[in-house]
């Protein structure tokens, strides 16, 4: 039943771990994805990290509880380690310093500690087999070099993989000097992946000080000391005599124990007790997966937060920025005229063609059909330049203009060049302002460069002539419909169409009374029909070329752009814009508020 419940239990571990280990490969994906933003290349190396930590964690799931004690030079970090283990002096203890030059590992045997002693490298290694102490089975005791001896530099690298192998941490501090900043901030780093029960504190050689001092002031100053230094709770903080446990104290005569306050059997009852019960393994290996992951979260959070008010600025004036480019873009676009594709003026007679009825009607597809039999005459004797003989566009270059009534034959290559300039010279007189408010973001100072603001000028190239195109064919396909109406239809064809009816009308009338009209009455009906018809046709042509007129065209098109198409519906994405996107996607992920958080264009 115990094998199914931690069986279990390890399960659900390993669920929680992944999904740990999950966001921290999002946040990871997306600092790797922020090259300019100048802290998310050491964020992601911190992510990388943590992720093979918890890795290293997970493969531990179901072997021995390693407690690890630290401490600095001359704290009674391996005294402690031998009075946990029994009393024999296992450990070296002495005045040389260091006193532990390699990793020694306490166990009762078997696979884990083996296992562990491979892990952590057989050259820095001194497994020391425990067999009549009171060291538990599934619990591994590691006393380690002293955190601030002059071999530090060489033993720091072994000290973090066996950091990184432990699940609980035993914190030793001299109770006469327990504030030395230098030992604190050392073990900063380390005990920053631990966190409650992973975490216990000891003032050793309390047996020095007198109990009331220690009692009252030292040992409660100490834990607000490691608070405020450390920057987490310290559930722990136990004062012990760890000489007077050992089978030997060599106590000086003169300088023996000067009171009993002693938290010694408090400690071992949380090693050999709480740290033995079934389960609190995997409970401590899954609590330091989530102190890992909080830590790196927070680290995120907080460095995102240092910048977060300059980047809202600086997504504000690339706002600007865009806004007055784009204005001036369209400005250009709307003043002065545009060179209309040829052809175009058949092309509207065809849809007009399709829509008009009547006599007027006629004369319009009549037309329709000539101006089309030109054009394909003209082609056939190269007047014009055949499609298939126009050169291929070069890369980067705009594609050559396509059939007059299709949105990508509506281009014109003078303009939008003139338009980019625009763009480009109102974005340039901003781009100083808001490539400030990056570098005070830390972004890269890189982007001061005109190369940045150039990439909007590149980006919006493409998006411009089609939004342009668009607005162009939307207003050219609007003439037919305008001036296919049925009140205009009436106005133009009722003229000639009464002449028509009255002719026929008489016509009729006299045939069925025998009275046959003359060939006159004919030849002017005839004219006077046609006359109806030219002045109609006409009045039309006038509509049409009204219609057709390239200033208007440009002026209604930038409008359409301006309300119907903006230019922002088609904004591109540039590697600036992109990153600062992803930082205040980033900010809204882990301070938990929508996307909204910065000012989204």
């Amino acid at each position: 039943m115990r094998t199914l419940e931690r069986q279990t239990a390890a399960l659900k571990a390993l669920g929680r771990m992944e999904g740990l280990k999950a966001e921290l490969e999002r946040f990871k994906a997306g600092l790797e994805a922020l090259p300019l933003w100048l802290p998310a290349a050491g964020l992601s190396r911190q992510c990388g990290e943590a992720l093979a930590m918890i890795d290293r964690i997970a493969r531990r799931l179901d072997r021995s509880l390693v407690v690890t004690v630290i401490g600095p030079s001359g704290s009674g970090k391996s005294t402690l380690v031998n009075a946990l283990a029994g009393g024999a002096a296992i450990s070296p203890a002495g005045h040389d310093r260091p006193t532990t030059r390699k990793v020694v590992v306490l166990g009762r045997g078997g696979e884990d500690a083996v296992e562990l002693g491979r892990e952590l490298g057989a050259d820095a290694l001194d497994l020391q087999t425990i067999e009549d102490g009171r060291l538990p089975h599934g619990v591994c005791l590691i006393d380690t070099p002293d955190t601030d001896s002059t071999a530090n530099r060489r033993h720091l690298p072994m000290l973090e993989r066996v950091v990184a192998h432990s699940d609980v941490l035993i914190c030793v501090f001299d109770a006469e000097n327990p504030k030395r900043r230098d030992h604190a901030d050392i073990m900063s780093p380390i005990v920053g992946r631990f966190d409650g029960e992973s975490l216990v504190v000891v003032l050793n050689k309390c047996d020095r000080l007198e109990e009331t001092e220690l009692r009252e002031r030292i040992r409660p100053d100490f834990r607000d000391y490691l608070h405020s230094v450390w920057g987490g709770a310290v559930d722990r903080a136990l004062c012990v005599s760890a000489r007077r446990h050992l089978h030997d104290p060599a106590w000086d005569a003169a300088a023996g124990p000067r009171h009993g306050f002693d938290q010694f059997a408090d400690l071992t009852r949380i090693v050999f007790g709480e740290m033995g019960r079934s389960g609190f393994a995997v409970d401590r290996r899954v609590e330091n997966a989530g102190r890992l992951h909080a830590v790196v979260r927070e680290e995120i959070r907080h460095e995102l937060a240092a910048d977060r008010d300059g980047l809202e600025e600086a997504e504000r004036r690339l706002d600007q920025a865009w806004a007055d480019a784009s204005a001036a873009a369209l400005e250009t676009l709307q003043g002065g005229d545009i060179r209309l594709p040829p052809g175009l003026g058949a092309a509207v007679y065809q849809q007009l063609a399709q829509r008009w009825v009547g006599p007027v009607g006629w004369v319009v597809a009549l037309w329709a059909r000539l101006l089309g039999v030109g054009s394909g005459i003209a082609s056939v004797l190269r007047l014009s330049r055949p499609l298939s003989r126009r050169p291929a566009p070069s890369a980067g270059s705009r594609p050559a203009p396509a059939d007059p009534g299709s949105e990508s034959g509506m281009a014109d290559p003078g303009r939008l060049d003139a338009a980019l300039d625009s763009f480009r010279l109102a974005l340039l007189r901003r781009w100083p302002d808001a490539s400030e408010m990056l570098v005070r973001g830390r972004f890269d100072p890189a982007v001061r460069g005109v190369e940045a603001a150039g990439s909007y000028v590149a980006a919006i190239s493409g998006p411009l002539t089609s939004l342009w195109s668009r607005a162009v064919a939307a207003e050219v396909s609007e003439i037919p419909r305008r001036l296919g109406g049925f009140w205009l239809q009436a106005l133009l064809n009722g003229p000639p169409a009464g002449l028509i009816g009255y002719v026929g009308w008489v016509a009729v009338v006299s045939f069925f009374r025998g009275d046959y009209l003359g060939g006159g009455f004919f030849v002017h009906a005839f004219w006077l029909i046609g006359i109806a018809l030219a002045l109609g046709f006409f009045l039309l042509q006038v509509l049409i070329r009204r219609r057709l007129d390239p200033a208007r065209i440009a002026v209604r098109a930038a409008i359409r752009m301006g309300r119907g198409l903006p230019l922002a519906a088609g904004e591109p994405v540039t590697e600036v814009s992109r990153q600062v996107r992803t930082v205040r996607e980033l900010w809204a992920a882990l301070s938990g508020t929508a996307p909204g958080g910065m000012p989204s264009r």
